[in-house]
């Protein structure tokens, strides 16, 4: 999701100085000075976000939406920044008012990425189901729950049958779509299925981080980490708390555990991208899971020890 152009060739024109060098036009500069602030603040605003600064992240993706239609309005061929504005539009669409506004917004992004996939479905068919699911999420935020389950168990779907230049970028967005269709599940009382399509994106995240060769290790782990999976961590970390909840409030420490080992590092994670509110967040996810990872290890030594 957010994804702009992949890798920014030379595509200018240019013209060439009396030396004989190539220099690049006045037209060229302005577009080339464009894309560097739309990085610029699309990347920022990203990071605020997963800060929980979202005043800071409305700011940024607000501007990045303006300089992508910029970028748009200012060549002969507007095709060629329409990945900058189909992720721009991804982006705000959390801050540009409410819930049905966010809808239009995310309609408009998964249009430009619909035509975007059609020329390159191995890059652009996943952040194409990536705005089908925040349309969901928009949706239940809105109060059609029912409908999100209904366009998320659609999306999953699609996520299965989707081409993909990056697998571990696909599964991620297979997964994060799972976590959402459980949460609504169990927001309707489908507990049992809710519970099954969280367990189900909880395996799915950890495989892809397995290939990934990443490990919750150091507190910066995140840093480093592909974008996709940054932005799939909040949701990760939610959807392992309410499974080790659940679990726990079931009996079944073993599940709860590995639940909540999944939640301390992910969590982990987020708090080393820095930021108050994601360490205390950290803190208080670690001291619940502590706590559950000691019932087990109890009711373990329960079952290992035998009275003489």
């Amino acid at each position: 999701m957010f994804m702009a152009r992949r890798e920014r060739s030379a595509r200018h024109p240019s013209a060439r100085t009396a030396t004989g060098r190539k220099a690049p036009d006045r037209v060229a500069l302005r577009q080339s000075t464009l894309e560097r602030r739309y990085d610029f603040h699309l990347g920022e605003s990203i990071r605020a976000a997963l800060q929980g600064s979202h005043d800071k992240a409305a700011g940024h993706s607000g501007q990045a939406l303006l300089i992508s239609r910029a970028l748009c309005a200012e060549t002969d061929d507007p095709a060629r920044h329409q990945p900058e504005l189909a992720a721009a539009l991804c982006a705000h669409a959390r801050y540009g008012g409410g819930a049905w506004q966010a809808i239009v917004m995310l309609a408009e992004s998964a249009g430009h990425y619909a035509a975007l996939a059609e020329a390159d479905p191995a890059v652009y068919e996943v952040p194409r189901i990536d705005v089908l699911t925040r349309i969901a999420l928009a949706s239940d935020a809105a109060g059609s729950t029912r409908d999100a389950i209904s366009l998320l168990r659609e999306v999953v779907g699609m996520y299965l049958k989707a081409p993909a230049a990056d697998q571990e970028e696909r599964d991620l967005g297979l997964a994060r779509a799972r976590f959402h269709l459980g949460r609504c599940l169990l927001k309707t009382g489908m507990d049992e299925d809710g519970l099954a399509e969280t367990e189900a994106g909880l395996e799915l995240a950890a495989d892809a981080l397995d290939r990934l060769r990443i490990g919750f290790g150091p507190p910066c782990w995140l840093v480093e980490a592909p974008r996709y999976l940054q932005l799939a961590a909040p949701d990760w970390t939610a959807a392992a708390v309410r499974s080790m909840t659940l679990h726990a409030k079931a009996g079944r420490w073993q599940q709860a555990a590995t639940a909540a080992r999944a939640a301390i590092g992910v969590s982990g994670g987020l708090a080393g991208l820095g930021g108050e509110a994601l360490r205390d967040a950290h803190e208080k996810i670690s001291a619940c899971a502590l706590e559950i990872l000691d019932r087990e290890t109890e009711k373990v030594r329960g079952q290992t020890t035998h009275p003489f």
